[in-house]
């Protein structure tokens, strides 16, 4: 990825024509189920960062961003941004190409002015072979992890393309490498210069609600106090924006936003919990998935992250 203040300067620009602004007919159930279905299935072999299905991932993202209207960024190939990865295998290096999803709604008036929003899209590959002969299922699908973060991704740039409203440039990343230590975002933190960018705004499990007596979205940052009130204001629903209620989990410091050491405010939305005994495992399957919740989530961060853009 260049520079920011070269490439938002050379935008290119997709027309998006006769549709509603109304978020009932852009934010959908239907979408939602489609995307993270699309991104968990077995086709896909547990997104596992720089094999050749996790490509085929890559490209259903950037398909839906090019859909939603979002523009390619110069310099990149398309939607996609690649940077170099090293694998370590039987003591044998191998260099290969990762990939990070990008693409940008320039702003109307401050267009230097960056707002990120992200979610990573990789997740941990599937079982050893010499352990399939055990288990009738050997992909992890990462339904809720990291399939539900890309989905409101994707939906939030539907919208925000629809609204125009955005007083600043808009850039949605789906990263890979998160779960190999947060590398897609390591790598485009340190190739631009930070001091363009107003707020990074991630999404990292939020297909399922904390409990069953819990379905608010958490919201992790730096100073968080003032912002859960600014956004509980946006929306209807009262109190659906909660405070960090696992802080010796480390939460802030283990998903994208993270990389983004010289931006203020890093915020992370997340439903995520300890408990959840789908995590990492074989069964965070799309029929673990609460479609019911997580649209009402992406429908409560879309109306408060307005806060930001306008």
């Amino acid at each position: 990825m260049k520079t920011i203040c070269s490439v938002f300067c050379m935008l290119f620009s997709f027309a998006v024509t006769g549709q509603s602004t109304s978020i009932d007919s852009i934010i959908t159930k239907e979408s939602l189920i489609s995307t993270v279905s699309a991104l968990a299935h077995d086709s896909m072999l547990g997104r596992f960062t720089a094999m050749p299905e996790t490509k085929n991932a890559a490209t259903f993202i950037a398909s839906r961003f090019k859909e939603a209207g979002l523009n390619p960024l110069v310099g990149n190939d398309g939607f996609f941004a690649y940077y170099p990865l090293k694998f370590r295998e039987n003591n044998t290096e191998t260099l290969v190409q990762a990939i990070n999803v990008t693409g940008a709604i320039k702003g109307n008036i401050n267009t230097d002015t960056i707002i990120i929003f992200c979610a990573h899209y990789d997740h941990i590959g599937k079982i050893k072979a010499d352990n399939w002969s055990k288990n009738k299922d050997s992909v992890y699908n990462g339904a809720n992890d990291n399939a539900s973060g890309v989905a409101i991704l994707i939906e939030l740039a539907k919208y925000y393309a629809a609204l125009k409203t955005n007083r600043y440039t808009l850039v949605f990343i789906a990263f890979s490498g998160e779960e190999l230590g947060l590398l897609g975002s390591a790598y485009t933190a340190a190739h631009i210069d930070q001091s363009y960018i107003n707020t990074v705004i991630n999404f990292d499990m939020l297909g399922r609600p904390i409990s069953s007596y819990t379905k608010k979205c958490m919201v992790i940052a730096e100073k968080p106090k003032a912002l859960i009130k600014k956004l509980n204001a946006q929306v209807s629903q009262k109190g659906f924006f909660i405070s960090d209620q696992f802080p010796m989990e480390s939460f802030f410091t283990r998903s994208d936003h993270y990389s983004f050491t010289q931006v203020e405010n890093r915020i992370f939305f997340t439903s995520g919990a300890p408990s959840d005994g789908y995590y990492h495992t074989l069964k965070d399957e799309v029929s673990t998935i609460d479609f019911d919740f997580l649209l009402d989530a992406t429908k409560n961060i879309a109306h408060g992250c307005k806060i930001f853009i306008e």
